[in-house]
């Protein structure tokens, strides 16, 4: 539980909640916290910063059929400030292997897989303690970009578990200045992987035709996916989440398994939890109060873009064009 008061009839959407959290987690993450991206290979060409010789020996032992990239940062341990997707490209440029000029977007991508890696566990929890800290007279509304809308008791929440192999494998790379120092870190290249996720609302059919609930996958980036509106998560009906999102980048195995309560070990891990549950909770206490405006797309705070039409979400300004495409399926022009 928590100090932090909240109203009792207080509704939370959890896509705004989603925003908040991960925004937390990128300010206390500490494993990608200053390292720049100097290159993106896929495997077709040679790397152009670094000898192949760094590449595991995992990089040539991947399934049949399965795409393989690998992302090149620097550290910067002498940084004074952390690295921000405005700062994540290296100011020599970020090398591929067509020339190509990475757009916000595909900067977005590799950045969130860098950051969202191997925190599934960790950002499901502080979600699941942030419901647990609210009245349980509060409601969660989950609205999807499917148009598919939810209510429900913070207590309504269950931990699902699946086994996943990834269609993608993906090396990082990170270098320190000094020569020949580096740390590998490389997701889908053993065969299957656990994934776990939040199913929110009352089960309604075992049918995930005709079950209700919403997905809530936190790290879908980090196997190189976004939400169905270009979210930096998933937000979902189960159904459409299994067969239309999650499939893109993963094949589902054996093994599906529900729990009600996550909990965390070793210790830095739970400390880190624990961290970006104490500011999340503060965030929202103050977005509750009215003392916060924050991005309906990176939850940043201090947005100060409002939406054209419904006058009250806000978006940085480079974020807007990018948040659209789930924001216009609940925006309501405003009447004012």
């Amino acid at each position: 539980m928590t100090d932090v008061p909240f109203p009792p009839d207080l509704v939370l959407d959890v896509h705004d909640l989603a925003t908040i959290i991960l925004d937390c987690h990128a300010q206390l993450e500490t494993r990608f916290a200053k390292t720049k991206l100097l290159e993106i290979n896929r495997g077709t060409s040679p790397l152009q910063t670094l000898s192949d010789a760094v590449l595991p020996p995992e990089w040539d032992a991947l399934s049949p059929g399965q795409r393989r990239v690998a992302y090149i940062l620097q550290e910067e341990p002498y940084a004074t400030t952390r690295v921000t997707i405005d700062t994540f490209a290296h100011p020599d440029g970020v090398k591929t292997s067509d020339n190509h000029t990475s757009t916000r977007r595909e900067l977005e991508d590799v950045y969130w897989r860098c950051k969202d890696f191997d925190s599934g566990y960790v950002l499901a929890y502080v979600a699941q303690q942030v419901f647990d800290a609210l009245p349980p007279t509060a409601k969660l509304r989950a609205r999807t970009s499917a148009a598919h809308l939810i209510t429900c008791a913070p207590s309504e929440v269950t931990v699902a578990e699946i086994k996943i192999q990834l269609h993608e494998a993906c090396l990082m790379e990170v270098v320190a200045p000094q020569p020949h120092l580096w740390m590998q870190h490389l997701s889908g290249f053993d065969g299957s992987m656990p994934w776990v996720y939040l199913l929110i609302g009352k089960p309604t059919s075992m049918d995930l035709e005709k079950d209700t609930r919403v997905v809530l996958d936190l790290v879908l980036p980090q196997i190189g996916g976004r939400g169905g509106g270009g979210e930096l998560f998933a937000l979902e009906r189960g159904l459409h989440y299994h067969d239309d999102v999650l499939s893109k980048y993963a094949d589902e195995f054996q093994g599906f398994k529900l729990s009600e309560k996550l909990r965390l070990s070793p210790p830095h891990i739970r400390r880190h939890g624990e961290a970006v549950k104490a500011m999340v909770l503060e965030r929202l206490a103050k977005v509750v109060a009215g003392e916060e405006q924050f991005c309906a797309y990176c939850g940043k705070a201090g947005a100060e873009l409002r939406c054209s039409k419904c006058k009250s979400v806000r978006f940085c300004k480079d974020c807007h064009v990018l948040g659209w495409k789930y924001h216009k399926v609940w925006c309501k022009p405003s009447e004012a």
